[in-house]
């Protein structure tokens, strides 16, 4: 977006009318950067020339209020001069990719949007279909930052050593079987060893591409899934890499890395609604639509096409303003009545929709179920199209559950009449539920597997109670790897067989059925909801396949696309469009509660659930967690009474404590911070009162005395009308037009 840089904004498109310098000039300006500008306004310069290297331009701007428009050309050369500030062209560039994020704040934090990627992209989009549909690009382009970060991660410090140390197998039996501690793992090593060897040599060419599918076979045995990977410290050069803590280890970090992009992101959309909720109230509800008549248009703009974007994103924000009015409208239209029928309706929708979700958990866990009865039964063709199909069951009624729940949740929260923004909350906030409570009956599933009871040596399961499941933390990881090819296949065929078609009909026909259904919109929840599904499916798999996050980042940069293609050839513009504010902090809100659901049964795994004994890092220890404790107990005395008062409950209790203290602390000092604010406020809104009472007095006592000019109440009514703006503020004035008025 060309735009002037901020201090060429003490004009309008001042460059236009820039002259150039004779040399003689020049070289008294090299000398003196405030050459040219009257004694009297030096101070101004010296002014802005402060506050533009401490605070920017907005301070500048204030401070030249009354300086005529030449002066203030010479001015802004001559601060550009003395501070050797950027370019113009350079300060365009920061200007144009902040100006999609300045809605939604990613400017403001500069964290995880920064990388130079799509900017031309998201100015386009957001120009196309409003703020609202650029928050969810901003959201895909931030979780593939963040998978890139976490592919990064393992990929240096668990894939790369594995695969450096791929060639010790026979050591690491060895060592397993010297052992009697660890014979019995090597026994089942070499069992699990000897039976994926008799599956993959059996195998055709069409076996070894259901393999690359299903995550099975050839691909079982690679540094795809946890089950490859060495019980022992590995040998890398003159080191020694100790595998099981390294695997542990970096997990958690890509867990905590996690958390504190989210909490990053959170915390900066909380403090953007925090700041519009703290804008003076509006007392009329025709006075919000000032400012974007008054001043949300840029003067700074010079390209047509840029100029039109910025037009088409204006006229979203008014549609999604007028359509809020009428709701409202509407609303206290009805009165009382119609609010008790409004409320029947949404109990009645809640209602429905609960049983939609029963209904869905149930169809869920009976598929896994059927799936690991056919696939795990002795004698079963691993290469036929029927093993395929089992295998995928219980993903394909996964994503056919989540491809047409959305459409009927969105459908009936149109029902309930909601605002478009309490809406897109609602919908958003039953599709993820659907879409987490999916993925953990789907785990719950697996864990009823792979605990059964009737178990041999080696822990797998004996026929007929339990499936032949030989290594449950592959056959975990190969779980989620299908989901993951199963998510982008889904987005592949919505893409291209369904969207793309209905647009082309809706477009090019002319009959009335065509027009009925019309082309898709751009739904933003759902949209949502598939990038939040991808990102739980790779934090629930991530311990069992560390190959996932490598896989989520492919699967994000070509969805973008994907997305892109259709905003551009399928999908019509919202109908309601949604204000970014508040769909960014539904996004990061859903995304943290999903992050928390799956850290339960990740740690729970890791602590209590048996590993096997032929297969993963954890397969000596009896546990996830044994490798921690071997470690530990390997320190001093004093050390290891650290690391138990560390993980014992008091400690926790204390941190507890001292959280819920420093949340109190906190929230006290807020609270005292918003009186004091409100004081200053009314302070001051009383000293105008008392101002302006000593003012009428004035004027009706010059009035009675038979007094001069703008007595009576004529000259009240003009005072009244020139009160400070503070007052205006306090009793709804909408600020926000005040001051694109005076801007303008």
């Amino acid at each position: 977006m060309k735009r002037q840089p901020m201090l060429s904004m003490l004009t309008l498109n001042s460059s236009r009318h820039a002259v150039a310098p004779q040399p003689a000039e020049s070289a008294a300006v090299a000398a003196d950067p405030a050459f040219g500008i009257e004694p009297k306004y030096q101070p101004v310069y010296r002014m802005l020339l402060r506050d533009a290297s401490a605070t920017g331009a907005p301070a500048a701007v204030r401070a030249a209020a009354g300086v005529p428009l030449a002066v203030k050309r010479r001015i802004r050369d001559a601060v550009a001069r003395a501070t050797n500030s950027i370019g113009v062209g350079h300060q365009r560039q920061q200007d144009e990719s902040c100006f999609s994020f300045s809605q939604s704040g990613s400017c403001c934090s500069r964290g995880w949007c920064e990388i130079p990627l799509w900017q031309k992209s998201l100015r386009t989009l957001e120009g196309m279909y409003g703020s609202g549909v650029l928050s969810f690009f901003v959201f895909l382009k931030s979780l593939f930052a963040l998978n890139i970060i976490l592919s990064i991660l393992l990929g240096l410090f668990v894939i790369a050593p594995q695969a450096a140390g791929s060639g010790q197998y026979s050591s690491m039996l060895a060592s397993l079987m010297s052992s009697e501690k660890t014979n019995a793992s090597g026994l089942c090593s070499e069992i699990y060893a000897a039976n994926l060897s008799s599956v993959i040599s059996s195998g055709a060419s069409l076996a070894r591409f259901l393999d690359v599918i299903q995550g099975t076979g050839i691909l079982e045995n690679t540094i795809l899934f946890v089950g490859y990977y060495f019980p022992t410290a590995l040998s890398i050069g003159a080191l020694s890499y100790n595998m099981p803590v390294a695997y542990l280890a970096v997990t958690g970090a890509a867990f905590f890395i996690s958390m504190l992009f989210m909490l990053e992101r959170t915390g900066a959309a909380f403090k953007e609604v925090l700041l519009q909720r703290a804008q003076p109230s509006v007392s009329s509800k025709s006075t919000r639509f000032s400012p974007l008549i008054l001043s949300a248009w840029d003067f700074g703009l010079s390209d047509s096409k840029t100029a039109n974007l910025a037009k088409q994103l204006l006229r979203n924000n008014l549609v999604a303003e007028l359509d809020l009015h009428r709701l409202l409208q509407r609303r206290l239209e009805a009165g009382r009545c119609g609010g008790c029928s409004l409320i029947a309706k949404r109990v009645l929708v809640n209602i429905l929709v609960l049983g939609l979700l029963c209904g869905a958990g149930f169809a869920i866990y009976q598929a896994q179920k059927v799936s690991a009865e056919y696939t795990t039964a002795a004698g079963v063709d691993t290469s036929s199209f029927a093993y395929l199909a089992y295998q995928y069951l219980p993903m394909v009624i996964i994503s056919l559950l989540v491809a047409i729940l959305p459409i009927l949740f969105q459908l009936l929260a149109r029902l309930e009449e909601y605002t478009p923004d309490t809406e897109l909350a609602v919908t958003l906030g039953r599709c993820i539920f659907l879409r987490l409570a999916s993925l953990t009956v789907l785990v719950i599933s697996i864990y009823s597997i792979i605990t059964c009871d009737t178990k041999d040596t080696c822990g797998v399961g004996v026929a007929p109670r339990c499936s032949a499941v030989h290594c449950w933390e592959a056959y975990v990881g190969q779980a989620f790897y299908k989901l993951e090819i199963t998510f982008f296949a889904v987005q592949l065929v919505v893409c291209f067989v369904v969207e793309l078609p209905r647009s082309l009909i809706a477009r090019k026909c002319q009959c009335k059925a065509a027009k009925l259904i019309g082309p898709p919109e751009f739904n933003i929840s759902d949209s949502v909801l598939d990038v939040l599904y991808a990102q739980v499916i790779v934090w629930f798999g991530m311990l069992f396949c560390p190959f996932l996050p490598v896989m989520n980042s492919v699967v994000l940069f070509l969805l973008f696309y994907l997305r892109k293609f259709s905003c551009h050839f399928s999908y019509k513009p919202p109908d309601r469009p949604m204000k970014n504010s508040s769909a960014t902090v539904f996004f990061m809100v859903t995304l943290f509660l999903a992050y928390f659901v799956c850290l339960l049964p990740i740690g729970y795994a890791i602590v209590s659930i048996s590993t096997s004994k032929g297969c993963s890092p954890f397969r000596t220890g009896g546990t996830a967690y044994q490798p921690i404790k071997d470690v530990v107990a390997g320190f001093s005395s004093d050390g290891r009474h650290l690391i138990d008062y560390l993980s014992s409950a008091s400690f926790l209790f204390v941190v507890i404590i001292s959280l819920l203290i420093a949340i109190h602390y906190y929230r006290t000092l807020a609270i005292a911070r918003k009186e004091i604010g409100d004081q200053r406020l009314k302070q001051l809104n009383e000293q105008e009162e008392i101002k302006f009472a000593r003012i009428r007095s004035a004027r009706l006592a010059e009035g009675g005395s038979g007094g001069g000019r703008g007595s009576g109440p004529s000259g009240v009514q003009a005072d009244e009308a020139n009160r400070p703006l503070v007052r205006r503020q306090h009793s709804g004035f909408d600020a926000a037009a005040v001051s694109g008025t005076e801007a303008v």
